[in-house]
């Protein structure tokens, strides 16, 4: 069973549409045009975040990056990854867009990490959003972040007043299976549960290696020797 389920990953792989190879290589800038009669941008409204302290994004200054549309083309340029709004800015001749219809990118490079923007469960069903790729295979382990807007304090008897702040929620993880939506690790019983046919191996693996399912480098771990499995 575990050996068909990783043939069938290999075999998508192998078979992406013939204009996933032709790369063509080019500056953001150069291809706005492109960029607005596909839809694949949005203006930015730059007085969205005025008078909110903190940042909504992971890193503020605009970083060089590259872009992997799904029709194969790989864009250069400064971009940004917005927490709060879950998007990606980007700079052209001084003014701020946002990439829009994230469905239609592969992935993102920025800020020395690999973004992909994918399904997954919420307790109301299925959701879609950026996550950083930890470990990328038929198991692939995601890094989810995101920020929280605080609300503003008035002023109070021997209290200043405080505006609306950005401040970091809680780092997840989430763990995907072959094509299924990623689901969020949220304790080791459901971790192994994951796993399904192959829910033993995990639970040995982890009861061997003292598996801390909060620990980044630890879950890492497990899911690259999960994906080992498959090819064994």
């Amino acid at each position: 069973m575990k050996r068909a389920l990783f043939l069938t990953y290999i075999f998508s792989l192998l078979y992406l549409p013939i204009t996933s190879a032709q790369l063509y290589w080019g500056n953001i800038d150069e291809h706005m045009a492109y960029l607005r009669r596909e839809r694949l941008v949005s203006d930015f409204n730059p007085k969205a975040y005025e008078n909110i302290g903190g940042t909504p994004y992971l890193v503020k200054e605009y970083e060089e990056g590259k872009v992997y549309l799904m029709t194969g083309e790989v864009l250069n340029g400064e971009f940004r990854f917005d927490l709060y709004a879950d998007a990606i800015q980007f700079i052209n001749e001084g003014n701020r867009y946002v990439l829009a219809y994230p469905q239609r990118i592969t992935k993102i490079e920025l800020n020395g990490n690999v973004l992909k923007y994918i399904d997954y469960k919420i307790d109301a069903g299925i959701d879609y959003g950026y996550f950083i790729e930890l470990v990328e295979g038929y198991s692939s382990l995601y890094l989810r972040k995101s920020k929280t807007l605080t609300d503003p304090v008035s002023t109070r008897p021997y209290q200043q007043a405080r505006p609306a702040r950005f401040i970091d929620h809680k780092d997840y993880y989430y763990i995907k299976i072959g094509e299924n939506p990623a689901q969020r690790v949220r304790n080791k019983k459901e971790l192994i549960k994951l796993f399904g046919d192959e829910a033993t191996k995990a639970e040995t693996y982890i009861k061997n290696e003292r598996i801390n399912v909060k620990n980044e480098y630890d879950l890492v771990k497990l899911v690259t020797q999960m994906n080992e499995l498959l090819v064994e």
